[in-house]
């Protein structure tokens, strides 16, 4: 019969390395994390956008073709440069992740808030929220709603 002290020294043992290994895969998805930079461009190149950790824009540049744009042009190719690089940015994530942690619960839910912010460049944008008319009628709705 084995010693019961024995058995929890090493169930503890086991415990303990399982968790310095998790904490070291987490660490290093938070670092490759960290290193996300996804580019891409509109307007043939006119205008390109990158993005990088949480999907946040981290540079726009503009070449001397935007100088034949209007400016409804170049806003409407800056963020058609960002949808695209954002939409990008839940495979990047889930790469990194299947290539660091693995398929968690944990993992789940963030490609899934991921994915949930940044949908396919492909999937037609969700239209804005209202809740009725408040007779301003400047196109641009109440901040207050």
């Amino acid at each position: 019969m084995s010693d019961p002290l024995s058995n929890i020294e090493r169930m503890v043992s086991e415990w303990e390395r399982n968790a310095e290994e998790n904490a070291a895969r987490y660490q290093n998805m938070q670092q490759e994390v960290e290193r996300i930079s996804i580019t891409e461009s509109a307007a043939d190149g006119a205008v390109r956008v990158t993005v990088g950790a949480n999907g946040i824009p981290t540079n726009v540049e503009m070449t001397d073709r935007v100088s034949r744009l209007r400016p409804d042009e170049i806003a409407a190719a800056v963020m058609q440069a960002m949808t695209k690089a954002q939409s990008r940015y839940p495979e990047e994530l889930a790469r990194i992740m299947g290539e660091t942690v693995g398929d968690t619960a944990a993992t789940q839910h963030i490609l899934a808030t991921a994915q949930a912010s940044f949908p396919s460049a492909e999937e037609p944008p969700r239209p804005p929220q209202t809740r009725g008319d408040d007779g301003d009628d400047d196109g641009f709705g109440s901040v207050m709603r």
